[in-house]
């Protein structure tokens, strides 16, 4: 009989306890936007402004190709260090976009400055885990700043309609 009485009683606890714990809830992913591409640069040039082009026309399309050749080198890194927050796990904490989670805080869009990104990704307080030079490069982590620093700015409270009273 003391049997049967303990064995109800074991069995009545732990359904009360596996009632009490709730699961974990789970962040609903946003699909990935589809990559900008640029049209094809248009070439509606005379005959004569194709034969020779004057200095002033060089010139100006130096800039341009400068200022293009940087954007894409931003680009890429920002890409590049998406690419590792996703691969060394750092979405788990801090979310897909670096605007923080439950466990992490947000990162992005105005990360800390770049030298105290990397002393605190070495020696971290709290709950993060170091992320060592073997583990992560400090190239890896200036990408990882650079994806960071490319996060878009959210839109103010008030011009979000399901937030306005």
């Amino acid at each position: 009989m003391k049997a049967l009485v303990t064995t109800a009683l074991v069995f009545v606890l732990m359904a009360t306890i596996g009632a009490q714990v709730r699961p974990t809830p789970q962040v609903q992913r946003r699909p990935a936007p589809a990559p900008k591409r640029e049209p094809p640069p248009k070439t509606s040039a005379t005959p004569d402004e194709a034969k020779e082009p004057s200095k002033d026309a060089q010139a100006k399309d130096a800039q341009p190709k400068a200022a293009e050749q940087q954007k894409t080198a931003d680009a890429s890194g920002s890409d590049a260090g998406a690419m590792l927050f996703r691969k060394n796990g750092c979405y788990e904490c801090h979310s897909n976009d670096a605007q923080g989670g439950p466990q992490g805080p947000r990162l992005g869009p105005n990360p800390i400055p770049l030298p105290r990104f990397l002393a605190y990704v070495r020696n971290p307080a709290g709950d993060m885990p170091p992320f060592t030079a073997k583990v992560m490069s400090d190239d890896d982590l200036r990408s990882i700043y650079a994806f960071l620093q490319s996060r878009p700015v959210p839109p103010p409270v008030a011009n979000i309609p399901l937030l306005t009273p």
